[in-house]
């Protein structure tokens, strides 16, 4: 059962296939959920303000039928035209990572369309129409109790630092792990073999959770990842190197996040912290505060571009 009186988010992807679902009711609130992508009629009941949801997940498959991504064109446009004629709206562009679904999507989009999109590229930031998002925590870490677990001290936690994901060929992944491991060899490692073949969830959360510090390096393709927001959420420290000009890109110039440019240099900056736990906590609690803020400040500007609205 739906409240008509709630703003409306169209589902023009599959809900249960995006990771961002939690993240997206986080930021978003309250609204009503209509789930047009296996549909080919939106429901008119929909009420002003609305926002479509759209992903780009499909052109992260390795070999992506031509017919496939045809249909799924054929269905966005059905739905782009069928929502301008009842009102205007919004767009959330999800899981875009290598930009060639937005260059295909935004074009027919009605004139001044507000885009909130995962994953920067300049060829977007020229318009002043399309806003970028962080990919942000998964569900596990928005839960209550993860909340709660997080504002357990740095210093009282079990694991000096925690590195769990797949080192990809390419990026810094390999050497990140191996030089701590060396040097602090009671942090927590676990190796995936592939994206989403891991640890349990509930597992992923406790080892953050009783983490000081989560190395985290750049992904595959970019430098958001989930496990950086996941950190933060987590309460356990990111370290990042070499990616300040796209931090400030993302956070902008007053983040506090601490980044360094190499991985000798972050494990010299984590021997000292883990040598002073008064200033370790400190760093820490800077870092929750500022996680916070951001995402506030995240939440007022998404709710008034998207939704007229700041609550």
């Amino acid at each position: 059962m739906t409240d008509s009186s709630l703003p409306c988010l169209v589902w023009g992807c599959n809900p249960s296939a995006q990771i961002e679902f939690a993240w997206l009711t986080c930021l978003l609130g309250n609204m009503q959920h209509v789930q047009a992508w296996h549909s080919t009629e939106i429901q008119l009941t929909v009420t002003p303000p609305v926002v479509l949801v759209e992903s780009g997940i499909l052109f992260l498959e390795r070999f992506p039928s031509e017919d496939r991504i045809k249909a799924l064109r054929n269905a966005r446009t059905h739905r782009i035209n069928q929502l301008a004629k009842i009102t205007n709206f919004g767009l959330i562009h999800l899981s875009d990572e290598q930009g060639f679904d937005g260059d295909q999507l935004y074009p027919e989009l009605p004139q001044g369309t507000v885009v909130w999109r995962n994953f920067h590229y300049p060829r977007f930031q020229s318009s002043s129409f399309i806003n970028f998002f962080p990919i942000g925590p998964r569900v596990e870490l928005l839960k209550v109790n993860s909340t709660i677990n997080s504002l357990l001290s740095a210093s009282k936690r079990q694991f000096p630092w925690v590195f769990m994901g797949t080192l990809w060929s390419s990026g810094t992944r390999t050497l990140a792990a191996s030089l701590f491991l060396r040097a602090l060899p009671k942090g927590f490692f676990f190796a995936g073999k592939r994206f989403g073949q891991g640890l349990e969830p509930s597992v992923y959360r406790e080892h953050l959770l009783s983490s000081a510090f989560s190395l985290c390096p750049e992904g595959d393709r970019h430098f958001d990842t989930f496990r950086l927001y996941e950190s933060l959420q987590a309460g356990c420290i990111p370290v990042i190197v070499d990616q300040r000009s796209m931090a400030i890109v993302l956070f902008g110039s007053n983040t506090v996040l601490p980044i360094f440019t190499s991985w000798p240099e972050a494990l010299e900056w984590v021997q000292f912290l883990l040598a002073n736990p008064e200033q370790l906590d400190r760093q820490q609690e800077k870092l929750k505060l500022w996680w916070n803020m951001h995402k506030q400040s995240l939440a007022y500007r998404m709710r008034k571009s998207l939704l007229g609205t700041t609550v």
